[in-house]
């Protein structure tokens, strides 16, 4: 069942709905930053007691360069859907190692002007 995914800008929209099942089933979805610059943040936490390395709250923040949002929705629909299969190619690159207390539980993805290459 997919989850329901409520973002204002149609390119961090599809880019969710492209992501969603990477990231555990009770993950959150926002979009943040400014109007002009929005950025797409995934967020969840890992069970366990306080203070413990399984207790950890993860997140995702995808930053968009302003040409990939200018450009995205005036692209024919396959070029978008390699648009998102490019940056979900990028996340499956991110380690989530919960059980490294030392990991880092806030990872960043730059989708820049190269995802829009044919």
């Amino acid at each position: 069942m997919m989850r329901p995914i409520h973002l204002r800008h149609a390119v961090l929209y599809d880019v969710a709905n492209c992501l969603i099942d990477l990231f555990p089933s009770g993950a959150d979805v926002a979009e943040i930053g400014h109007e002009s610059a929005p950025a797409l943040f995934v967020s969840w936490r890992t069970g366990g007691v306080a203070n413990h390395p399984g207790n950890i709250a993860w997140g995702v923040h995808y930053r968009f360069d302003a040409q990939v949002l200018r450009d995205y929705p005036h692209l024919p629909e396959a070029a978008r859907d390699r648009v998102c299969e490019r940056v979900r190619d990028m996340s499956r690159l991110l380690d989530f190692n919960y059980a490294d207390p030392l990991a880092s539980s806030l990872l960043v993805v730059d989708v820049d002007e190269s995802v829009l290459a044919a």
